[in-house]
């Protein structure tokens, strides 16, 4: 039972975790929820055991069955968003998943909760399980096939390592009709499920240029500890009590959940307590707001990188992503980028501490008087000739901070300068344009910071 328990745990807690970690990546989004999706079924399988009521037990069943299939469509999601590139080739299967299996997959699972006939239940659940089998086999063959993947090597044993348990676990629905699978079943499938979610995590955030080992560990630490802390009591009293029942068991998951989930999103809870503790202590509440925010980059921050050395095509990926970052401290802070030696000289100059922050401030001066050298000389604040373009597709829209796309951004709020080009993008730029223009001025931004480091070198 405590092994059940501590492999649930487990699960619950990397899905928070990997979601947490950037919720804006939608690969380690999706990766998290398949976890938090399976780690529901583990929990319904430890309640099945004390139910005692039959609706009770068919509930059960029904949330143990959906959360065997519904991963590996969240998984399905992950693999064909690897099929893009900066092309966009990924146009016909994203949509094609996100409009087409995502909701014929929750669709299924609307019915398996409202279909009451054991015998149709039956029937529909094994469609349902061949139908996902072969949509995922084709879809994720169609995507390696004709748009090839973006790792290589063990990485692609892990991340297919899913679809492989789950072919195994469909064949033996039809093979083991009693059910006798679902627990060798369950174990397996979790244990691919949380060898991809790892193998996802790492690479998005080696390929953002951060460290993940210190705050993976500072997580799963702090985790154990307050589990430990809060439902090892619980747990030891139920034990000793009352004894393990439907209800008692019940309680046990939501602590050992709510335990989790306190750990996992400790900062944003203290900085709401914060707010609330001081109100009407503004600088305080701006200090410890700082120190929050220090804290939680410093574990995130490659104090090993070598921007000095990378090749060309790794400075322009970070500028790029330094460049949309520029207005969020947070993220800008944990870009290799900050790890330039000649920050270091800039920090002494001015004075300042080498701190994380810090040298996020700096890398903002810094791609800030380079953005503005690309502007032509004269009195204007726009233009629309060719020498102006690089200027501005990267100022107006990282700097002022318009969004020329969007239709709901208001131009209430911008100075004339900003409305002239905010009418100018929309109306004689095309967005894919716009893209490819940022790129190129990227790559600009990229060779200047490379100019700046060589003579710092010197």
């Amino acid at each position: 039972m405590f092994l059940q328990l501590a492999y649930f745990g487990a699960i619950f807690w990397f899905g928070l975790y990997i979601i947490n970690r950037d919720f804006r990546n939608v690969r380690l989004v999706l990766a998290g929820l398949a976890l938090l999706v399976h780690s529901c079924g583990l929990s319904t399988a430890l309640l099945s055991h004390y139910a005692q009521e039959a609706f009770q037990s068919i509930v059960l069943l029904k949330v143990q069955d959906i959360s065997l299939f519904l991963p590996l469509v969240l998984w399905l999601g992950i693999m064909i968003s690897y099929t893009s590139d900066q092309e966009g080739k990924h146009i016909v299967l994203w949509p094609l998943w996100k409009y087409a299996v995502l909701v014929l997959a929750l669709f299924s699972c609307i019915w398996l909760i409202c279909v009451k006939n054991s015998y149709w239940y039956a029937i529909s659940y094994q469609a349902i399980l061949c139908t996902t089998l072969l949509l995922i086999l084709a879809l994720s063959l169609w995507g390696a096939l004709y748009y090839g993947t973006k790792v290589s090597g063990i990485h692609r044993i892990l991340l297919y390592l899913p679809l492989i348990l789950y072919a195994c676990i469909t064949i033996m629905t039809f093979i083991l009709q009693d059910g006798s699978w679902k627990l060798w079943g369950y174990a397996g499938n979790g244990v691919g499920l949380l060898l991809f979610a790892f193998c996802i995590m790492i690479t998005e955030i080696k390929g953002q240029g951060e460290s993940w080992l210190p705050d993976f560990f500072r997580s799963f630490d702090y985790s154990v500890f307050f589990t430990l802390l809060f439902s090892g009591q619980v747990a030891l009293i139920i034990k000793w009590g009352a004894g393990f029942n439907y209800t008692m068991v019940a309680l046990l998951l939501i602590s050992i959940a709510i335990s989790i989930a306190f750990q996992v999103f400790v900062y944003p809870i203290r900085a709401m307590l914060d707010n609330i503790a001081f109100v009407t202590f503004p600088k305080l509440r701006q200090a410890r707001s700082r120190l929050r925010l220090e804290e939680s980059v410093q574990v995130r921050v490659d104090e090993e990188a070598a921007p000095e050395e990378m090749n060309e095509e790794d400075l322009y990926r970070f500028t790029r992503r330094a460049l949309s970052h520029i207005g969020d401290f947070q993220r800008l802070a944990s870009n290799p980028l900050t790890q330039l030696k000649w920050i270091d000289k800039r920090l002494q100059e001015r004075g300042a501490n080498n701190e994380v922050l810090e040298r996020a401030i700096e890398l903002k001066s810094v791609l800030l008087e380079i953005i503005r050298q690309l502007k032509p000389h004269g009195d204007e604040e726009f233009g629309t000739t060719d020498e102006w373009r690089h200027f501005n597709v990267l100022y107006f829209p990282y700097i002022v901070g318009i969004k020329p796309y969007s239709l709901r951004y208001s131009a209430e709020h911008l100075d004339a300068p900003s409305k002239a080009a905010l009418e100018w993008f929309r109306t004689n730029v095309p967005e894919r344009t716009l893209y490819n223009w940022q790129n190129a001025g990227a790559r600009i931004i990229a060779l200047s910071l490379k100019d700046r480091a060589s003579v710092n070198l010197k």
